[in-house]
């Protein structure tokens, strides 16, 4: 049986001044599935979002001019959540894992699904915040850990379930040649994975002071790594394959600005311009 810890969502105003660069990027899509949810905008419901959103003590008002992240995160998420139900489908048994979970509930979203385990992974001072925030229950725990502690893949595999790993919002942050090594990893790791990841838009690879919404933060966080060709990563290992790709302006229900959508009519900027989400498989 898992340990879990019991958590109330009585406290409110929790501080977050405390949070280093990469982990404050969080409360970037925390912001927009609120928004999303509080508007009832239709791409994405999140009730939990919402109830977080109203306890942490943060200036989330320095967002709300950041329209291309508020739609791109909702449409990220859903996009991920919808391939995640067809996961699990096919694999109610599966074992799913969310690296750099942050304060996402996607676990709660999709209805707290009857899978063998779900695990949200994050940073120690990530985790601390998301247990005062989301309880733990047995079948949904946390792991405070870096995503390149590799202790976590003998904890997913242990069960023998098929197993399918989440990552959202994270590899655009480090250095290509250890997201490189990572995927390597994983292949040497496992016999067989899914994988579901969002790849940063091309052009804004260390152009973080053109986001929206990443230029308003207090700390400053670097975009370091996107491919502008996903099939680019099946060289890494024989073992990678591209299973699904979706380009994320096309999801978007027209709610980009009118210039956005003007730009991504032209076929350069269409590759180049647009986030995209990307379904691996290892096998």
């Amino acid at each position: 049986m898992h340990r879990f810890h019991d958590t109330s969502l009585n406290q409110t105003h929790m501080e977050t001044k405390q949070l280093s660069a990469i982990p404050e990027t969080m409360l970037i899509p925390l912001w927009a599935k609120a928004t999303e949810t509080i508007n009832n905008g239709g791409l994405l419901h999140d009730e939990t979002a919402v109830e977080i959103f109203q306890k942490l003590d943060y200036d989330f008002s320095k967002f709300k001019k950041a329209t291309m992240s508020q739609v791109g995160c909702c449409v990220r998420a859903n996009l991920i959540d919808q391939e995640t139900k067809a996961f699990l489908m096919q694999h109610p048994d599966a074992v799913v894992i969310q690296l750099g979970a942050g304060i996402d509930a996607r676990y709660q979203r999709l209805g707290m699904p009857a899978v063998t385990h779900w695990y949200d992974l994050d940073l120690k001072e990530t985790i601390d915040l998301r247990r005062q925030l989301i309880s733990e229950t047995e079948k949904n725990t946390y792991i405070a850990l870096s995503m390149f502690d590799y202790q976590w893949i003998d904890t997913v595999k242990a069960a023998g379930k098929p197993v399918l790993i989440i990552i959202e919002g994270v590899l655009m942050y480090f250095e290509p040649q250890l997201v490189r090594d990572f995927f390597i990893t994983l292949c040497n790791r496992f016999d067989r994975a899914t994988i579901l990841m969002d790849m940063l838009s091309y052009m804004l690879v260390k152009h973080n002071k053109q986001h929206d919404a990443l230029k308003k933060m207090d700390k400053e966080a670097e975009f370091k790594w996107s491919v502008l060709h996903t099939e680019e990563m099946e060289a890494w290992h024989p073992k990678l394959h591209l299973g699904k790709e979706y380009f994320m302006s096309d999801y978007t229900q027209g709610r980009f600005p009118l210039i956005a959508r003007l730009a991504y009519r032209i076929p350069y900027f269409y590759r180049h311009g647009n986030q995209r989400i990307v379904r691996l498989e290892i096998e």
